[in-house]
C-alpha cells in the first residue's frame, strides 16, 4: 500500500508546468482523442459512375427502348409530361412515344383523385398511335417463321375508368371506352403484307375491320414491399372487359385476363426469386371469332423474351417466368430468367404441354427502388433477342 499510494497521488495531480500536459495515462489518451476528433474531416460519399448513370436516367424526361432485332425491329423513345394542382387531387399528363418507321402514340389524361371519402377516382384518357408494320405469321402454335407478313394498324381510343380505394391492398376499378381502328397493309418494302397472304380462314378480320366500344371492371391485390422493384411479396390482377363490335356482332367477344406474381427473397433480400403468371382467355359463341389484330400474342420483353416481337398470335394465350435476381451493387441487378408460353383457340384448351421456351440473362439499373433501365438477351429455338427499356421489370 505504501508503494502504490505515491503513484496514485501522482495520477491524480496535473503537471509541474501548472496542468498543461497530462501526467495521467488515462488523460492522456482522452488528450489524443480530442486532438485527433479536431483534425478529422467528415467523410464525403463518392459518386460512382453507376450512380450518375442512375440520377440521369431518373431525371431525364426522355426514355428509350429497344423492341428485339431483325426487320421491322426499332428503336424508340418516349416521354411523360405531368402536371397536379389543388394538392394532387387533380393530375394530369401529357405523352409520346416515337419510333423508327414512323410508329408513334400520342395522347392525354386527367384523373381527379380522393375526392370522396371512399377514395373515388375519376380518369379520362385519350391517344392515337400508329404502327405501320406489325408481324404476323400466322394464327395458332404452329405457324412457321418463314411466313412473315406485316399490316398496319391505327388506333384512336377514349377511355372513361373509375377507381375506388376502398381497401389498402385492394384496388378495383371499372372503364368503359370507345376504339376507332383501321388495319391496312404495312408499309415494309421486304415483306409480303399480311392482306396478299392470309385469308379470312387464316386471318379473321384481314377483310373487314370494326370499331369497338370495350366495357370491363378489375379488381388488384397488392403485398409487394416496393411497387417500382418489389422483392417480397406478392401481386395479383384479375380483369374482365366486354368487346362490343359496332355493326357486326360475328366480331364480338369477351376476354378474361389473369396475373399473378411472387417474389421470395433470401439472403438478407439480395436475392430474389421472381415466378410471374399470365391468360388471356377469350370467350364467344360458335358463330363468332376474334380478328387477328386483337388477338393475345406471345413474344415481347417481358414473355417469351428469345421470341420476336408478337412471334405468336390466337384467341387464348398462357405466358409463365421465373427469374433468379441478386444485387452486384448498390445501384445494378443481374438476373436470369426462364419463359415458357404458348397460344392456343379454345380456351379448355389450356395446358402445360407443349410449350415454347426461352432462356436469358439481363441487367437492371436502379435507382432508389425503382428500376430506371432494363436490359435482357434471350435465346430461343429461333435465335436470339436482345431488350432494351426503360420501365418496370414486368
Amino acid at each position: 500500500m505504501l508503494l502504490i499510494a505515491p503513484a496514485v497521488q501522482a495520477q491524480d495531480s496535473g503537471g509541474q508546468d501548472g496542468g498543461t500536459e497530462p501526467a495521467g495515462r488515462l488523460d492522456q489518451i482522452q488528450a489524443e482523442r480530442l486532438e485527433k476528433n479536431q483534425h478529422l474531416r467528415s467523410d464525403q460519399p463518392t459518386e460512382t459512375p453507376i450512380d450518375r448513370l442512375n440520377h440521369v436516367l431518373s431525371r431525364s424526361p426522355i426514355t428509350f427502348d429497344i423492341g428485339g432485332l431483325g426487320p421491322g425491329k426499332s428503336a424508340g423513345a418516349g416521354t411523360v409530361l405531368p402536371w397536379n394542382m389543388y394538392r394532387d387531387q387533380v393530375v394530369g399528363k401529357v405523352f409520346g412515344h416515337v419510333a423508327l418507321h414512323s410508329f408513334y402514340t400520342a395522347g392525354t389524361s386527367i384523373e381527379l383523385r380522393n375526392f370522396s371519402r371512399h377514395d373515388f377516382t375519376l380518369a379520362l384518357e385519350g391517344f392515337h398511335s400508329d404502327s405501320p408494320q406489325l408481324d404476323f405469321y400466322g394464327e395458332g402454335p404452329d405457324s412457321s417463321i418463314h411466313n412473315r407478313t406485316d399490316y398496319r394498324r391505327e388506333d384512336t381510343v377514349l377511355n372513361f375508368r373509375a377507381g375506388f380505394g376502398t381497401h389498402e391492398h385492394l384496388s378495383p376499378a371499372c372503364r368503359i371506352g370507345q376504339n376507332w381502328q383501321n388495319v391496312g397493309p404495312g408499309t415494309d418494302e421486304s415483306l409480303a403484307t399480311t392482306q396478299s397472304k392470309f385469308g379470312p380462314a387464316q386471318a379473321p378480320g384481314v377483310d373487314i375491320q370494326r370499331n369497338y366500344v370495350i366495357w370491363g371492371c378489375s379488381l388488384a391485390f397488392d403485398i409487394t414491399d416496393f411497387p417500382g422493384d418489389p422483392h417480397k411479396g406478392t401481386y395479383a390482377l384479375a380483369s374482365f372487359d366486354r368487346y362490343n363490335a359496332i355493326g357486326y356482332n360475328r366480331f364480338s367477344f369477351s376476354r378474361l385476363s389473369l396475373i399473378g406474381e411472387q417474389y421470395v427473397p433470401y439472403f438478407n433480400s439480395k436475392r430474389v426469386i421472381a415466378l410471374r403468371a399470365k391468360t388471356d382467355l377469350s370467350f364467344h359463341s360458335d358463330n363468332q371469332v376474334v380478328p387477328f389484330y386483337l388477338q393475345p400474342t406471345l413474344g415481347s420483353d417481358t414473355e417469351l423474351r428469345g421470341f420476336a416481337r408478337y412471334r405468336f398470335y390466337d384467341e387464348n394465350s398462357l405466358a409463365l417466368t421465373a427469374e433468379y435476381r441478386w444485387d452486384i451493387n448498390a445501384g445494378i441487378d443481374m438476373a436470369l430468367f426462364a419463359d415458357a408460353g404458348k397460344v392456343f383457340h379454345r380456351p379448355e384448351q389450356i395446358s402445360l404441354s407443349e410449350m415454347e421456351t426461352s432462356v436469358g440473362f439481363g441487367i437492371r439499373v436502379r435507382r432508389r427502388r425503382n428500376v430506371v433501365a432494363r436490359f435482357d438477351t434471350g435465346f430461343s429455338r429461333e435465335g436470339v433477342q436482345l431488350w432494351l427499356k426503360v420501365a418496370n421489370l414486368f
